[in-house]
């Protein structure tokens, strides 16, 4: 009976390694305009897709727990079963798990990732409701599982913006080496404060910094 059970487990983990294998590639290769537009249409299983595609960071993370998943309870089962079936033949047990492993990176990952590589908006739509049931559970595990690499892994040390205030301050600074005539600090000055302000760049807009050159 825990032989039956552990091939069980084998084929059911096998199945759950392509299933994320396949929606992966399929999320990273379906055309997003194709799939917005049938999301504006009212298709239901477009929408799961766009869904995931807009979060693509977090769907990444969730499809990547589960094949981390399936892969260690394919490992798993496939040994405590070598143990039972050949049970003091270590040659037969080295076999097996050779021939398992292959299984794994022929029907787990390469077979459905060239599937849904060819036709990816057919397989992806295909794979729609059952990522919508599957994401229930595994989103969650992703987000815990960022939150702790957030927490325990230092952050990335953010760069400076350059904020119109900073390029007014080069501006009016010229100790720095900043080689710019009156017209061009005032013309670049002015490009700046319109840009802060959410106008419009225009030649109109543009002969204030003339007239202050002058």
């Amino acid at each position: 009976m825990s032989a039956v059970l552990l091939c069980l487990t084998m084929l059911t983990s096998l199945a759950a390694a392509a299933f994320f294998a396949g929606t992966e590639t399929g999320f990273l290769s379906v055309s997003r305009g194709r799939i917005l537009h049938m999301a504006r249409l009212g298709g239901k299983r477009a929408k799961i897709v766009e869904r995931a595609i807009t979060d693509l960071s977090r769907t990444m993370t969730a499809l990547l727990v589960g094949n981390n998943l399936a892969a260690v309870s394919y490992s798993s089962s496939s040994a405590a079963l070598s143990a039972i079936l050949f049970a003091g033949s270590p040659a037969t047990q080295t076999v097996w798990a050779a021939a398992a492993a292959f299984a794994m990176l022929a029907v787990g990952e390469f077979f459905p990732k060239f599937v849904c590589s060819m036709r990816p908006l057919n397989r992806t739509l295909a794979l729609a409701p059952a990522w919508r049931v599957v994401r229930k559970i595994l989103i969650p595990i992703g987000s815990v599982i960022q939150s702790a690499i957030a927490r325990f892994l230092p952050r990335k040390e953010q760069t400076p913006r350059m904020t119109p205030e900073t390029v007014l301050k080069i501006l009016e600074d010229r100790k720095d080496g900043v080689k710019l005539s009156d017209f061009e600090s005032a013309l670049v000055g002015r490009l700046m404060v319109l840009r802060a302000r959410g106008e419009f760049v225009t030649p109109e807009s543009l002969l204030s910094a003339l007239d202050s050159a002058d």
